[in-house]
């Protein structure tokens, strides 16, 4: 169950002050947003999805370059965009972002995060190896991509057992928007979104 919880999503405990900005070494910044992620599942009922959210909203905005991502995962639709629909898709797939974290990490069965070895690919970004290991059954890889701007590294991709959450992404949006134009792209993800508050007890 929990290795398709994290497929899926592919689309942690230290002191929260880090999570301000990104981290600047890639590592950090992904082992920052385990703690943040590991604290939701250990407290999950106490704090509630309100609080749930309230947590993982700076540290999805501190660890991953949504500005980037949200051009990426539409390729040539976003070209076709209007500034305002460029707005209100970045809003809602930020929206997206932090409703899945909140739903999903939501309880804690002794589930434990492990940062592993940082790889330089050629293109200039990092790619940090971790896994996420349950309570009982196998470890699930979890692969982070990550870029430098500005001097912090921030996540642009995250690969869960070989499967690219930004590939699956890309392939979903690019078919909505050909079937419903921007109008039927942004329903899609507001129908995500009502899925997961609805499941973030």
């Amino acid at each position: 169950m929990l290795r398709t919880l994290v497929i899926c999503l592919s689309l942690f405990v230290f002191s929260f002050a880090p999570l301000a900005s990104a981290a600047t070494v890639p590592a950090d910044s992904i082992t920052a947003f385990h703690a943040v992620l590991l604290d939701n599942m250990r407290n999950g009922s106490k704090l509630a999805c309100v609080g749930r959210t309230r947590q993982v909203t700076p540290a999805v905005d501190a660890n991953f370059d949504l500005a980037f991502l949200t051009q990426r995962v539409l390729r040539r639709q976003w070209a076709a965009l209007t500034p305002e629909q460029r707005k209100q898709f970045s809003d809602t797939f930020r929206e997206l972002v932090i409703s899945t974290y909140a739903a999903q990490f939501s309880k804690f069965g002794g589930e434990t995060f492990a940062t592993l070895d940082t790889q330089d690919l050629p293109d200039g970004t990092r790619l940090v190896h971790s896994k996420l290991t349950p309570g009982s059954g196998a470890p699930v890889t979890l692969d982070y991509v990550l870029h430098d701007t500005a001097g912090e590294w921030r996540v642009i991709n995250v690969v869960a057992e070989g499967v690219s959450d930004l590939a699956l992404r890309s392939t979903q949006y690019d078919k909505a928007y050909k079937a419903g134009g921007f109008d039927g792209l942004l329903a899609l993800l507001q129908n995500q979104i009502k899925g997961n508050k609805d499941n973030c007890s």
